[in-house]
């Protein structure tokens, strides 16, 4: 039997005929320049079947010099069949008053070009119930796997670029990663270039976390949350989830508790006003009622009025209000979360358009920092832009009032 050619001669040949150098070649197929001169020189024999198909994708060889580069590295077998890995968590079957925000980003995932979003917005406004469910929506568009990656860590620190690089190229099935970040990255752009993947990842905390990850026109999608508004992003869309109108908010009750909603539908208002509109807030007081057949939604409405015990009451087994909001703060620097709890001693939700100078003196603030203040609890979607002026969620309000534990101030009216 013949001996097979070198894989070295083999690709310097196919490399020089491409017209590239080893760095063009390394750059097109994520690899480092060093792992292509160590192939050309013969110093790895037996490349893994992954890279050598990268090298031909990089290369645009036809099937039968893609089959020859395979037959030359010793790896001429077929290719395993495709697995199409899902990681997604389970859909959400009852979500309610998003038909919106589910198109756009549907549309933003399966219109050539740049497929990738992101949806921020307030705690408890179902971030993750709206990308779960738009993923397994467009899941069949993207057969070669949907990955899914909590960018949290278990005491919500970020994770660095490195885990999320190294937790990526595990779940695309990488065995050979490279040495430096550069590289690791090259890598995964180049994976997802190669592939039909559709990429899921939460709680994203700054853009440098994922910048590298982002790759042009591919026929893989990238799919984020975040508590902030990513502003530095290019191509990305941008899709800001808000409360639930009225209507949707009672839909949620009615679905968990049933008729009991029609019977008492004052009660039923004064629920969903407490509850701010926010998705989980409303999960758990239908929670609260589903295990208490006994007792009236008006029961519930009185508890929830009293403003000391609200965030006490919205706490159902692993789902609470206040740690839904405890997350958004901690995202804060400290001279923002400072002015929160400024602003949420003051007794109002509503900060006008002169509110500003009108705080100057008693919250000790410059009027250029205090607008500057206010626009980054805007991006962190602490408070949210009211006419002229800014709201403050009343659950967040609560949230920074507890958590400050300052007498109340009191603004001009």
């Amino acid at each position: 039997m013949a001996a097979r050619p070198a894989f070295g001669a083999v690709l310097r040949t196919y490399r020089r005929g491409a017209g590239l150098t080893q760095e063009e070649l390394a750059d097109r197929a994520g690899l480092s320049v060093r792992a292509i001169r160590n192939l050309e020189i013969g110093r790895t024999e037996r490349p893994q079947r992954q890279t050598v198909t990268l090298l031909g994708r990089a290369l645009r060889l036809s099937d039968t010099d893609q089959a020859a580069l395979l037959a030359a590295a010793g790896r001429g077998e077929p290719a395993p069949p495709a697995h199409g890995r899902c990681e997604l968590p389970p859909d959400v079957p009852d979500l309610c008053g998003r038909d919106q925000p589910v198109a756009a980003l549907t549309r933003a995932l399966t219109t050539p070009g740049t497929r990738a979003a992101l949806v921020s917005g307030g705690p408890g406004v179902g971030r993750t119930a709206v990308v779960v469910h738009v993923a397994h929506l467009v899941r069949d568009r993207f057969p070669d796997g949907q990955l899914y990656a909590d960018l949290d860590q278990p005491d919500r620190t970020p994770l660095s670029v490195d885990a999320v690089l190294a937790r990526l190229l595990r779940s695309l099935d990488v065995t050979d990663p490279p040495a430096t970040r550069d590289e690791r990255a090259a890598r995964v752009r180049a994976e997802l270039a190669a592939r039909r993947v559709l990429l899921v990842l939460e709680n994203v905390a700054h853009e440098g976390q994922v910048r590298p990850l982002l790759t042009g026109a591919t026929p893989s999608a990238v799919l984020m949350t975040s508590r902030r508004d990513l502003l530095a992003l290019p191509g990305v869309q941008p899709v800001r989830l808000e409360p639930l109108v009225e209507g949707c908010a009672r839909q949620i009750l009615v679905r968990l508790v049933g008729d009991r909603v029609a019977a008492e539908q004052a009660a039923a208002r004064a629920i969903v006003d407490a509850c701010a509109r926010l998705p989980v807030a409303l999960h758990i007081a239908g929670a609260w009622l589903a295990a208490r057949p006994h007792r009236s939604l008006t029961d519930l409405a009185d508890l929830l009025t009293d403003d000391d015990l609200v965030l006490d009451r919205l706490t159902v087994a692993d789902l609470s209000v206040r740690a839904c909001i405890a997350t958004h703060v901690a995202t804060l620097r400290p001279d923002e979360q400072r002015l929160l709890h400024q602003l949420a001693h003051l007794d109002t939700d509503t900060i006008t358009s002169s509110t500003p100078a009108e705080l100057c003196h008693p919250l000790a603030t410059a009027e250029p920092a205090l607008r500057d203040g206010l626009d980054a609890l805007t991006h962190a979607h602490l408070l949210t832009p009211a006419g002229p002026g800014y709201r403050m969620n009343p659950l967040v309000r609560r949230y920074a009032q507890e958590e400050a534990g300052l007498p109340r101030l009191r603004a001009a009216r």
